[in-house]
């Protein structure tokens, strides 16, 4: 019995210090304004076996649990880059207003940034407005289409973001040692706005210097998401309701539809139509995803 024992507790302290060692493999799981035991409960809740990194940064609390076979939690110690990250991204978050976005309109190359956050950003050089050989996408569907407006659209970001010289952002960056962390919970982001009222998301990438579209954060000047790829229109199988309060005259649907076409997806919508919900089906004999997409009112 002695002997079994020992067995099971160097098997759960090997376990233990593999999921520590593994900090990729851990879930990152937002837990605003949780106590410990709400966090224990969020990771017992988002991982059946392995690690789990909880977060709130309104109050500053960072924990590390591992979820062993027999369901027990244990906690992990957080390596000390991983710590650095997250004070300095809790600072840059009282910094910038108590959040961490940050939003940048394309068109017109100027910062809309927190109230509570313009006192700590100033303007180095005068901002250079857009130029007519380097285009940049007026909507989302173009961004996401033509990665030579998009990479445009990112050298203007970078190049905005440095004549800006945003205190609180650079702050944070130089105070993050680690390069490989990654903590998608929580960091810095930028929306960027296009001229139509679509948008996507950017993080900025320390190892890189730059700033680059977080995959899947596309919305249209409606709200709704824009899928990336044929099988995101309807994901997992889950039906998914686009809203155009225009209907189908209006730019937003026709935009849409058009980026649905060239994904290889046909929109079934009437007149009168100020939705569409679009479903998936898996054909069983090659494996090919099927999208459907109907117009309904609502």
């Amino acid at each position: 019995m002695r002997l079994f024992r020992y067995a099971t507790a160097v098997a759960l302290l090997l376990c233990a210090q593999g999921a520590h060692a593994q900090l990729k493999h851990i879930q990152d799981i937002p837990c605003e304004g949780c106590s410990y035991a709400q966090m224990q409960a969020a990771a017992l809740s988002d991982v059946d076996v392995g690690g789990a990194l909880v977060t709130s940064i309104s109050t500053g609390e960072i924990r590390k649990f591992v979820i062993l076979w027999d369901r027990r939690i244990q906690e992990l110690p957080i390596e000390q880059d991983l710590e650095d990250y997250f004070v300095a991204l809790v600072r840059f978050w009282h910094a910038n207003g108590r959040s961490l976005e940050m939003n940048y309109d394309l068109a017109s190359n100027t910062w809309r940034l927190p109230q509570q956050a313009m006192g700590t950003a100033r303007v180095r050089r005068a901002l250079a407005a857009p130029t007519a050989d380097r285009p940049v996408p007026a909507t989302v569907y173009e961004a996401l289409q033509s990665p030579a407006r998009m990479n445009n659209a990112i050298e203007q970001l970078n190049a905005s973001w440095l004549a800006r010289g945003y205190a609180a952002h650079m702050t944070f960056i130089n105070s993050v040692r680690g390069k490989n962390i990654s903590l998608t919970a929580g960091r810095p982001v930028t929306t960027l706005n296009f001229a139509d009222g679509s948008k996507i998301k950017a993080a900025y990438d320390i190892e890189m210097k730059s700033w680059a579209a977080i995959p899947g954060t596309g919305s249209d000047v409606h709200g709704n998401p824009v899928p990336e790829t044929k099988e995101d229109v309807a994901k997992d199988g889950r039906p998914v309701v686009y809203e155009f309060p225009g209907g189908i005259t209006s730019d937003a649907y026709m935009d849409f539809s058009r980026y649905l076409f060239d994904l290889g997806v046909r929109p079934n919508i009437g007149p009168g139509d100020n939705q569409m919900i679009c479903t998936s089906e898996v054909m069983d004999a090659d494996m090919r995803v099927e999208v459907r997409c109907m117009g309904r009112r609502h």
